[in-house]
C-alpha cells in the first residue's frame, strides 16, 4: 500500500516513528513520511491510507490548518482509509470532527492512564480480521482510560484498569471511509512488540 505516515508532536515520535516506518517498509508498504502534514491540503488520491502517529496541538504550533482539516476529513469521508495510533485522536483538540473521524480517543486534560508499564491486552473478537493470529498478550505500554468514545464503534480488544474494561482497539466507518484505531504504541519499545506490529499490519490489510 502507498501510505501517508504523519508524525510529530509532544510524544517520543523520534523513537517510535522510525520503528513504525521500518516494519511497514519491511512488509513492502511504500511510505511518504510527513511531519508538516501539509500533504493533507493537497491531492490525496494517490494514497491507499493515512497513518497517524502524531499529536497536533496549537501549543506546539503544529495544529492542522483549515485546509489540512478539510482535506483530511474529505479524504476519509470520500472513501479513504485511516489508521490512527495511540494518542493521535487527541489532535486538533478544538475540532470535534477529529473524534468523529477516528471513532474516539484521548481527550487532552481529561483522559488518563496508569504509569507506563506492564499490563495485559485482551482480545474481544477472535474472529475480527485485525486480531488474526493475535491472542491475549502482555505489553509494556500505556492503557488509556477516560476516552471519548463515539457510538457505533466496533471494539475488538481492551485492557483492564480498576476492574473496568478500557477499549484499546476498534474499527469505525466515517462516511465512505474505513477507520481503525489502535490505542497502543506509546514508545519505541511498545512499537517493537511483535503483537503490536501484527495488529498494525492486520489493520492495513483490513483497510485495503
Amino acid at each position: 500500500m502507498n501510505l501517508l505516515l504523519i508524525t510529530g508532536g509532544k510524544h517520543p515520535y523520534e523513537e517510535s516513528t522510525p520503528v513504525l516506518q521500518r516494519f511497514l517498509e519491511e512488509a513492502r508498504h511504500s511510505i511518504t513520511l510527513s511531519e508538516s502534514a501539509s500533504e493533507l491540503a493537497d491531492d490525496l488520491s494517490g494514497f491507499d491510507a493515512i497513518v497517524l502517529n502524531t499529536l497536533r496541538q496549537p501549543d506546539t504550533s503544529n495544529d492542522l490548518n483549515d485546509a489540512e482539516r478539510s482535506g483530511f476529513k474529505g479524504y476519509v469521508a470520500g472513501g479513504g482509509s485511516l489508521l490512527s495510533i495511540h494518542i493521535s485522536a487527541a489532535s486538533c483538540p478544538d475540532w470535534s470532527e477529529t473524534k468523529n473521524i477516528t471513532g474516539g480517543g484521548w481527550v487532552l486534560g481529561s483522559s488518563w492512564h496508569p504509569p507506563f508499564g506492564w499490563f495485559q491486552v485482551y482480545i474481544d473478537q477472535p474472529d475480527h480480521p485485525i486480531v488474526a493470529g493475535v491472542s491475549d498478550f502482555w505489553t509494556y505500554d500505556e492503557c488509556y482510560c477516560g476516552l471519548d468514545i463515539q457510538p457505533g464503534i466496533d471494539v475488538f480488544m481492551h485492557g483492564v484498569v480498576e476492574d473496568e474494561d478500557k477499549p484499546l482497539g476498534w474499527t469505525h466507518q466515517f462516511g465512505q471511509g474505513r477507520v481503525a484505531n489502535i490505542a497502543l504504541g506509546h514508545a519505541a519499545s511498545s512499537q517493537e512488540h511483535p503483537q503490536f506490529q501484527k495488529l498494525i499490519l492486520n489493520a492495513l490489510e483490513y483497510l485495503k
